[in-house]
């Protein structure tokens, strides 16, 4: 019987590939999906572990795998243009119903580490979240100004740096989304009103 549910539960998330993001890949007009983009993060940690100290970086790579997962149901929200007011009581409430489906303790297991991360009530939280809110940046320097995401939506420069820098107060993610801001206005990632889309 627990297997069976389990069986079930992986076979739902299937789905989760199909999840598409405003960003795109490398591969001309395919958007990303969730699952890419949450394996990118889960990677970026692993890479950058020996960088946090004191921390659960276990307890990292699984938050990194399942943050998104609510999307199954509620589709991915784009923070500078779509409504965003009820997205996190909306994602509490697709969390729930995902993981109703599971046997004790796997749903238990999986709602305390998304609950933390919505919570940002942990180290390993905020190191998710701030290494979440980089991924973006990283991908639309991949896909180039051409197809980046910001330039689609309309988003500009100040815009971003506005919405990001709160997650980034101090130590190596401040440097790298910096380094990786910089980066992106040098190369026109970002949407500029007098520039032709």
């Amino acid at each position: 019987m627990i297997t069976d549910k389990i069986l079930s539960f992986l076979k739902e998330i299937e789905k989760f590939k199909t999840c598409e993001r405003t960003c795109h890949t490398t591969r001309e007009g395919r958007p990303e999906s969730d699952a890419e983009h949450s394996w990118h993060l889960a990677l970026f940690l692993m890479l950058f572990e020996g960088e946090f100290e004191g921390v659960d970086v276990t307890r990292m790579l699984k938050m990194a795998l399942i943050h998104d997962l609510p999307e199954l149901y509620t589709g991915d929200t784009n923070p500078y243009r779509d409504d965003t007011e009820h997205k996190e009581e909306n994602e509490k409430k697709a969390a729930g119903q995902l993981c109703a489906s599971l046997p004790h303790p796997s749903a238990e297991n999986l709602l305390s580490l998304f609950e933390e991360y919505m919570a940002q009530s942990s180290t390993e939280s905020k190191i998710v979240k701030s290494a979440d809110k980089l991924l973006p940046l990283i991908q639309n320097l991949c896909t180039n100004s051409r197809y980046s995401s910001y330039r689609k939506k309309r988003v500009v420069y100040e815009e971003v740096k506005e919405y990001m820098d709160p997650f980034f107060p101090e130590g190596i993610l401040k440097e790298l989304y910096l380094r990786l801001l910089a980066e992106a206005r040098e190369k026109g990632i970002f949407f500029e009103p007098k520039m032709p889309e």
